[in-house]
């Protein structure tokens, strides 16, 4: 089976251009196709054209959006016309029909769309036009399984690329790609910095990435503890890294009351935000526990009465998670005296709280990773993508977790597989010759932009606005006024800032 993109030569390869709204998903793909065509492969690309009735970059199916988004398409494959096949997609003749185990896996990839855009962790959790959203997007996404299951077999096609293929409006691509048994290209971009091009493996798997990681150290492994050097000290000196830089609002030094001058030990939880834990852990191909809470949970019960304080320290990232969900956290607080949890906009010193502590638990944070350089001892609950990287002492549960630390012979890992991670995350790439970023949210293709309309841009704003006034719990606040402009910033200015 191939896994290198520069293996794949005078192939018929099939595109679905998905997520093109936004930078950079457009320009991987239009970067991909020219490096593809370089080797004299066939190509076909597959157009939306307002086929879907609801997609993640346009859940209300807005004719603006569309309309920008079709716009982008045809203008950035203008120069291509001559090398390539571009078929509109039509599901009107298409049923809703599908297997219940790709039903399934259609829905966890429409609740991907749905947790990305408000923060839900399920369908219950969703407001009735939500659930229209959702159930809209979930019918296009079973009538485009269908279609591509169809286009698959009479077209012959060996190779079928797309954007991320997590998502409820490309999952049914992906999907029928595996059930024809024939290859994929998943394209993403890391840290916002370089360009990644996954065939056959799916952007999250772990084998995948710790593959490419070790691949990546070997090369100059020399080099790659100076990139990691540099990337840790980014980190911690909140510096641009391809990341959002999430500590700019904390205070340097600043620790919990709680643990200054303490003698009890100290056990630092870092989870993740909630709803990209449970749906992008269903592709990493490891053990992902059901619920954050439920494990902290069973850690704090575990160490109470004796000497350890518990300081959970939510992500920034979590402060638009739904209310009940964070108020599940803070009933921590209430429930046992040894717990402190700290919200997500908190301004007390992630990094300070981890250089105080002795334990450090982990749930798929890259802080991790950093504890592990910083030579803490790290505890990993369930998997992540660096989970074969011996860089935590890996548990299933909190209540593993808890016995860990209670026996009292845990020591740091080695910090080569900290290196080693840091050095992929900063410097890796699977390099496509037309791409290039110019600046943060801003890429070219063969050194030009492409697909930029201002006008339709500006368009766009009326369905933007509306989307965000529809999110469960909006209220008109300080922080929607952020969003607001952040929003008004990307529109106008074509950016992009990839997670």
């Amino acid at each position: 089976m191939i896994f290198d993109k520069d293996n794949i030569s005078g192939r018929n390869v099939c595109f679905y251009l998905n997520y093109v709204l936004g930078s950079p998903p457009l320009e991987l793909h239009i970067a991909s196709i020219d490096d593809l065509l370089s080797r004299g492969n066939k190509i076909t690309v597959y157009v939306c054209n307002k086929s879907l009735k609801s997609c993640t970059a346009n859940p209300l199916n807005s004719p603006s959006v569309c309309r920008y988004c079709n716009y982008r398409i045809t203008s950035s494959l203008n120069s291509y016309n001559k090398d390539i096949k571009v078929k509109e997609i039509n599901l009107a003749e298409f049923d809703v029909e599908v297997p219940d185990d790709i039903v399934e896996s259609l829905n966890l990839g429409v609740m991907s769309s749905m947790a990305s855009a408000v923060k839900a962790q399920s369908y219950e959790q969703l407001n009735s036009k939500w659930k229209s959203f959702h159930d809209n997007m979930l019918y296009s996404a079973k009538q485009l399984y269908n279609y591509f299951m169809h286009e698959i077999y009479i077209n012959k096609f060996e190779y079928v690329f797309m954007f991320n293929g997590r998502f409820g409006d490309v999952k049914p691509v992906l999907e029928a790609t595996r059930k024809s048994k024939i290859n994929y290209g998943l394209l993403e971009v890391k840290k916002s910095l370089h360009e990644l091009v996954f065939i056959n493996e799916l952007i999250h798997s772990i084998d995948g990435n710790t593959r490419r990681a070790l691949s990546h150290y070997q090369k100059d492994n020399k080099v790659a503890f100076q990139q990691a050097k540099e990337f840790f000290s980014k980190k911690v000196n909140s510096e641009d890294t391809g990341d959002p830089i999430y500590t700019k609002g904390q205070v340097s030094g600043l620790l919990p009351d709680s643990i200054i001058n303490t003698s009890n030990k100290i056990v630092a939880v870092y989870p993740t935000t909630d709803d990209e834990y449970k749906f992008i852990g269903a592709e990493w191909d490891g053990f992902v526990p059901e619920d954050q809470v439920d494990e902290i949970n069973s850690l704090a019960k575990l160490l109470s009465g004796t000497n350890h304080t518990v300081i959970v320290k939510m992500h920034p990232n979590q402060a638009h998670t739904a209310e009940d969900v964070i108020s599940r956290y803070l009933q921590l607080e209430e429930k046992y005296p040894h717990i402190v949890v700290e919200k997500p906009l908190s301004r007390k010193d992630s990094y300070a709280l981890m250089r105080a502590s002795d334990f450090v638990i982990n749930f798929a944070s890259t802080i991790g990773v950093e504890a592990c350089y910083a030579g803490k001892v790290v505890i990993s609950i369930g998997d992540t993508t660096f989970s074969k990287m011996n860089i935590g002492h890996n548990a299933k549960s909190g209540q593993e977790a808890a016995a860990l630390i209670l026996s009292k012979n845990l020591k740091p890992k080695p910090k080569l597989g900290a290196v080693i991670w840091g050095n992929y995350l900063s410097t890796y790439s699977d390099n496509l010759p037309a791409f290039k970023r110019v600046s943060n949210g801003v890429f070219h293709v063969n050194e030009e932009k492409i697909g930029r309309n201002r006008l339709l841009r500006i368009l766009q704003l009326p369905a933007k606005l509306k989307l965000e006034i529809l999110k469960p719990g909006f209220r008109f606040d300080l922080s929607f006024l952020i969003n607001i402009k952040d929003l008004l910033l990307n529109i106008i200015f074509n950016k992009y800032s990839v997670k």
